[in-house]
């Protein structure tokens, strides 16, 4: 690798590259990582340091239109990905090779730019993440800044939860270990999604720093002048097993038994989610009266149904940190998660939410029911999520301990300089 410079081992403003093949531009809100990449680099700049996103995609040109007209205040390469012609031929016929080839295409493309960034823009040091392993091929090179790889939710942990199993989610898990394992640095959000990826990969714990992910504040929301006479109940995921979506449904008609003036409102891609059209066909006069479900909105609507709820619920089978919880938080709102992964390190019990366990129905039918009947009780829970947030998950202080950490491997202070297991 090469030695770091004088210059950026010092309190000087620190080149710093990020390479993500998520990215959240405009109200395109790609992922919880295609966020975090967006959100650290925002913040990072406001800070004073040079930041370059290096992001292949196979909608190049649409990205690149985007962030444009977007103006972001830190530099960007958008790499386009395109697999080679007869290889698309040769696996047409496989959706499992096609995803593997897309994958294994962007990375390559990702190496190669990502070394002319390095050499244009002089990076210090580079950040990325496990997903998709965008740096698989850039972590080969011998002479290259230090990687640090964020590993969120793992292909493993897919696997584990899911009750699909394919092919391809064995080969992505077999080739995020080996990223992982090839990286410089690691780092995560919390320490039980540590504890949990360590005991099903084999990585040493102590390899990892501990650095939650952070959101930028939002305005004071204006007073409300008239009594609402419904009560809200928010709930924002994708609609797929491991967001719990088919647990909130059955929960749904029995809270609603109990407290006729609930609405839920779902936030999320469907899919052929069955849980739902399962839903609909046993609940018709509850679907159309009492559950809005919509498809991706806006992260201008986003905060709108944020700010109007009374109740967050998200029941997760698995979450590596959760970062829906903190943007409810954000805006005082109690929260409901379950008791798995990362989401114990984020939301309080009895402080911040309530907590239930994966997969019970009744469990968070009397969560759903305690927060309804008692007003005082989300306040009280609300308030101090809202001081938690500013407290530990603000994109500032996000910022301010990324940075502490990039020094301290610049400067040699990490005692291990290449972690593998």
């Amino acid at each position: 690798m090469n030695s770091p410079r004088i210059n950026a081992v010092s309190d000087q403003p620190l080149s710093i590259g990020l390479l993500t093949t998520y990215l959240a531009w405009g109200n395109a809100d790609d992922s919880g990582i295609g966020q975090h990449y967006r959100i650290l680099a925002d913040a990072l700049t406001a800070q004073g340091h040079q930041v370059c996103v290096v992001h292949p995609s196979t909608e190049a040109e649409k990205v690149r239109a985007g962030l444009a007209e977007l103006a972001p205040p830190w530099r960007y390469v958008i790499v386009p990905v395109h697999p080679p012609h007869w290889l698309e031929w040769i696996v047409q016929s496989s959706w499992t090779s096609r995803v593997i080839l897309t994958e294994l295409c962007a990375a390559f493309a990702a190496n190669q730019a990502l070394a002319k960034a390095v050499q244009e823009h002089s990076i210090d040091i580079i950040e990325t993440h496990a997903t998709s392993s965008p740096a698989l091929f850039y972590l080969q090179r011998r002479k290259r800044p230090s990687v640090i790889t964020r590993v969120s939710t793992t292909m493993s942990q897919m696997n584990a939860i899911s009750p699909l199993h394919s092919r391809v989610k064995r080969w992505q898990a077999a080739i995020e270990r080996f990223t992982v394992r090839s990286s410089n640095e690691l780092v995560t959000h919390t320490e039980r999604h540590r504890d949990s990826i360590c005991q099903l990969d084999g990585y040493d714990p102590s390899s990892f720093a501990i650095i939650p992910h952070g959101l930028p504040d939002i305005p004071a929301p204006p007073v409300q002048a008239a009594t609402k006479t419904s009560l809200d109940i928010l709930f924002v995921g994708r609609f797929e097993h491991r967001k719990g979506i088919d647990v909130l449904l059955s929960a749904i008609p029995e809270v609603l038994a109990v407290y006729p003036n609930a609405r839920f409102t779902l936030v999320g891609d469907r899919g052929d989610n069955i849980a739902w059209e399962t839903f609909l066909r046993e609940n018709p006069e509850v679907a159309s009266r009492q559950v809005v479900s919509t498809a991706r909105v806006s992260s201008e609507e986003l905060e709108v149904l944020y700010e109007r709820c009374d109740i967050f619920v998200a029941p997760s089978r698995y979450e590596s940190f959760g970062l829906i919880y903190v943007e409810a938080m954000r805006h005082a709102k109690p929260v409901i998660g379950c008791n798995v992964g990362g989401v114990p390190d984020v939301v309080q019990d009895g402080i911040t939410g309530l907590l239930t366990q994966p997969d019970d129905v009744t469990g968070l039918v009397a969560c759903l029911n305690q927060l309804s009947a008692d007003e005082a009780l989300r306040k009280r829970l609300g308030q101090a999520g809202r001081v938690d947030f500013l407290t530990r998950f603000s994109a500032d202080q996000l910022a301010r301990a990324s940075t502490k950490y990039y020094r301290e491997i610049l400067t040699g202070q990490c005692e291990d300089t290449l972690h593998k297991t």
